[in-house]
């Protein structure tokens, strides 16, 4: 989880490139946040709910959703 101070963005780490979410979408039902990350092998891809982000890049996003 990431906490900007004005929303709460929960984050799922995948180490495979199976991208089922299931977590995450257990707590995107129950919560409805406005935003969600997904770190996985997988290319960048945004979904609009879902920004799927490499593992090598997790630092540098949530440095700048934390600060934004």
């Amino acid at each position: 989880m990431i906490d900007t101070g004005s929303e709460i963005i929960p984050i799922e780490v995948q180490s495979e490139l199976n991208l089922q979410a299931k977590s995450l979408k257990v707590y995107r039902d129950k919560y409805t946040p406005r935003r969600s990350i997904r770190a996985s092998m997988a290319d960048f891809k945004d979904e609009g709910w879902l920004l799927n982000v490499p593992l090598w890049a997790v630092g540098e996003v949530v440095n700048r959703m934390r600060w934004s």
